[in-house]
């Protein structure tokens, strides 16, 4: 590849930001699509996401991830946080779209949710994550997630029998 051809998507791949950063995602896709220099286009992919992904934009987010014609080039450590972002932000249904958009990449992500609504108490929600993955994977979490309420519960019921009952002081 010529320095002709990074030149150019250089200054392709700024005005695929500009136009993402002006709310026009499809037309940033369409310019990346005469690309062709792996590191401008990676850049691009990217940057696209995180423009969307700032504005909370599930859609855009889901759609930009998958129009990307090769999923390696949205491959970043921000990539697999990226669903954990909406469910910090309270989106639990976004996070879940985006996860799934993310086909295999998104198995980790859909976990790292699980563990996440877990931790909230919302065990509903932690089903709804993990229905999309693997059926074996998902049954062993369930049983370890439901080891772990049921030893949380009993260690609770110790708890309150323990502050019910009467101390012995020396006091006394």
């Amino acid at each position: 590849m010529g320095s002709t051809q990074t030149a150019k998507d250089e200054r392709l791949k700024d005005q695929a930001i500009r136009q993402a950063l002006e709310g026009d995602a499809a037309g940033a896709r369409q310019i990346v699509s005469g690309m062709i220099d792996r590191r401008h286009l990676r850049e691009a992919w990217q940057m696209m996401l995180f423009i969307e992904s700032e504005r909370g934009n599930v859609q855009a987010v889901k759609d930009t991830i998958i129009s990307c014609p090769d999923p390696s080039l949205l491959a970043s450590h921000f990539y697999l946080e990226l669903p954990q972002v909406f469910v910090k932000a309270g989106n639990r249904s976004g996070a879940i779209e985006i996860a799934k958009a993310m086909g295999d990449a998104g198995v980790l992500p859909l976990i790292g949710i699980a563990a996440h609504l877990a931790e909230d108490g919302d065990f509903i929600g932690v089903r709804e994550a993990l229905s999309h993955i693997d059926e074996d994977l998902r049954t062993m979490i369930m049983r370890k997630m439901n080891a772990c309420h049921q030893k949380s519960d009993r260690l609770e019921a110790l708890n309150v029998t323990d502050q019910a009952a009467p101390s012995a002081s020396l006091a006394a």
